[in-house]
C-alpha cells in the first residue's frame, strides 16, 4: 500500500502531467520499492490518467476597428 500512496502523490504533486513511465522514473529516483508493472496496475486502478496542456488557444479579437460583415452564406439555400 505504500507504493501505492507514493505513486498517488507524485501524481498530485505534478498536477496528472506525468503518465506511468514518468511516475515509474520518479518511483526509482525516489528509491521506492515497486516494479513498472505495479505502476501501470494502480495507475489504471486508481484512474490517474495524465491530463496533458493544450498547446494552443484560439482567441478572437472581438475588439477591433475593422468593419464587421454580415455572413451572407448564412442565408444562402442548396439548390440541386
Amino acid at each position: 500500500m505504500e507504493v501505492r500512496n507514493v505513486i498517488q502523490q507524485i501524481a498530485v504533486e505534478h498536477r496528472r502531467r506525468y503518465g506511468y513511465r514518468r511516475i515509474s522514473a520518479e518511483l526509482r529516483r525516489r528509491r521506492a520499492a515497486g516494479q513498472s508493472q505495479a505502476c501501470v496496475a494502480d495507475h489504471t486502478e486508481d484512474n490517474l490518467l495524465a491530463v496533458q496542456p493544450r498547446a494552443f488557444r484560439s482567441t478572437t479579437d472581438s475588439d477591433h476597428e475593422f468593419e464587421v460583415y454580415l455572413n451572407l452564406a448564412s442565408r444562402m439555400k442548396l439548390t440541386e
